[in-house]
């Protein structure tokens, strides 16, 4: 049934694009060849021969119309019930209905047996209720007579606690009382030996330069750099400038001397300014009794080589590198005994011919 319908709604349908077709058709022949033309149709041209082309048109909407109205009609028109689908929707009916009984016979079941649960729980949890009752009160007694128990301990060690305390800090007290004294004997004690120490320590100082200058009279020191010494001992010069000079082919202080200040300025991380100043440092400490700390102090006073130093006048330099000393000592750089005397500064210009 739903087959046949449906091929008769195609077949209209088709027929009546076929007409919008035609209609077309000749609606462009039409508006081309103008009114008259004559056109002869493949099927209506064989029942009634050649036709102008304005019937033909007309012809055209006219069947359009009439199959769509058709095929309108087939489409919307209400369509008999189908037998197997009745009898089908019987059979479900009737299921349902014997699924409802069903389902009411199993929800009553399932409802006595929830209030038959609920009073056997209520039962059950009355008897709970009652035991756990009797033994709250058991309980209850149990723990006021532990808290009676403990109020007593407690008070008895509190008691014995504060009477050993008592006890316990009277000998603290007399102890520390005893140490006080001792304490303040060792610290007089100690202020004394402090200012022997002091003392003791000005002389020594006053002997050590006495000395040293008896010492710089009677015999003369040794240098403190000679050229075969490694770039290391001039102060300024660390490990890592050491490799990076020796890399260079600067393995001694000799060779530092007469190196290119320029050269290890490129070669190496110092600049050529710092490099003159090493070199200088150098010089100054190949000459007898010169150390490090008086190799800057000439340095800072005007004396870059050994040169330098032969062409000073030992006043005057000896002026300027007290001023220097002055502030160095104060800066911490150096000691008060060492800011060099007038014969120290003689020492070096001697040395230095």
């Amino acid at each position: 049934m739903i087959t046949k319908r449906g091929l008769t709604i195609w077949a209209s349908a088709s027929i009546t694009l076929l007409y919008v077709l035609a209609s077309f058709a000749m609606t462009v022949m039409l508006v081309n060849e103008g009114p008259g033309a004559i056109v002869n149709p493949y099927v209506l041209g064989s029942l009634a021969g050649p036709l102008e082309v304005e019937i033909y048109l007309w012809l055209s909407i006219v069947f359009s119309v009439v199959f769509m109205a058709l095929t309108c009609i087939i489409v919307f028109r209400k369509q008999p019930p189908d037998p197997e689908l009745i009898k089908m929707l019987l059979k479900v009916g009737g299921n349902l209905a014997a699924l409802r009984k069903t389902q009411e016979s199993s929800v009553a079941e399932i409802a006595d047996q929830i209030q038959y649960g609920r009073k056997v729980n209520q039962k059950f949890f009355s008897t709970v209720t009652s035991e756990i009752n009797e033994d709250k009160q058991e309980i209850l007694q149990v723990l006021e007579n532990q808290e009676k128990a403990t109020k007593k301990a407690s008070s008895d060690t509190i008691s014995t606690i504060e009477t050993k305390t008592t006890e316990a800090a009277e000998k603290v007290f007399a102890n520390l009382k005893k140490q006080e004294t001792a304490i303040l004997g060792i610290k007089n004690l100690n202020e004394e030996t402090a200012t022997g120490l002091k003392n003791q320590k000005a002389e020594l100082e006053e002997i050590r330069l006495k000395i040293e200058r008896i010492e710089e009279n009677i015999a003369p020191s040794h240098p403190k750099l000679k050229s075969v010494d490694n770039p290391e001992d001039i102060k300024g010069i660390g490990p890592a400038l050491g490799k990076e000079l020796r890399s260079m082919g600067v393995t001694s202080v000799g060779e530092l001397i007469i190196a290119d200040p320029e050269l290890i300025g490129e070669k190496t991380r110092v600049s050529k300014e710092m490099a003159e100043n090493l070199q200088a440092s150098a010089q100054l400490m190949m000459v007898s009794g010169v150390s490090s700390s008086d190799a800057e102090l000439l340095m800072d006073a005007g004396v870059k080589s050994r040169k330098d130093l032969t062409s000073q006048d030992m006043i005057v330099l000896s002026r300027k590198l007290r001023e220097l000393a002055k502030i160095y000592a104060e800066q911490g750089k150096i000691s008060k005994a060492e800011i060099p005397t007038i014969e120290k500064v003689s020492y070096w210009i001697r040395n230095a011919r």
